[in-house]
């Protein structure tokens, strides 16, 4: 083989496990996702830093491979790396994901339920005392009311 094609093809197949790579970390950023959810404001945010890192992360493997030159079959190799990627594991990452974290879900929801009936006995014991307040509120007000019209009655 020549020696010029060996570089060529070393960096076909860096470029096309970057692509690989890209995509494995980003369902990986899904996955975190799934775990510990978060606003709209903040995805787009992490995704704009994921993607920021994933073209540092392509630019500098292209950077070592190629001196920094950028060749067509390179980000061929990245765009099958990526579509291999979602072609063999077709979310099948997330899904799992999403699986484990419905039961992990469902078990704290199990563990914490006495916690909680706990904290709902405890606020509406407090909502019923302060019904009872401010209903001795309004009878001293009534009893104060009465005693004053008979005072007036009286005097």
């Amino acid at each position: 083989m020549n020696d010029a094609v060996i570089p060529e093809l070393e960096l076909l197949a860096f470029s096309f496990l970057s692509g690989i790579i890209c995509f494995f970390g980003y369902d990986l950023l899904l996955v975190l996702r799934i775990f510990f959810r978060r606003s709209l404001i903040l995805e787009k945010l992490e995704d704009i830093l994921y993607w920021l890192a994933a073209s540092i992360f392509v630019f500098s493997v292209i950077y070592k491979k190629n001196s920094g030159v950028i060749r067509g079959y390179s980000i061929a190799g990245m765009l099958a790396g990526m579509l291999l990627y979602r072609a063999v594991v077709k979310g099948r990452l997330t899904q799992a994901a999403q699986r484990r974290s419905d039961r992990i879900r469902k078990w704290f929801r199990n563990k914490t339920e006495p916690i909680r009936k706990k904290r709902m006995e405890l606020q509406n014991k407090r909502k019923q005392v302060k019904i009872k307040k401010e209903e001795q509120k309004k009878n001293r007000k009534q009893k104060k009311r009465e005693e004053r019209e008979k005072r007036k009655k009286k005097g």
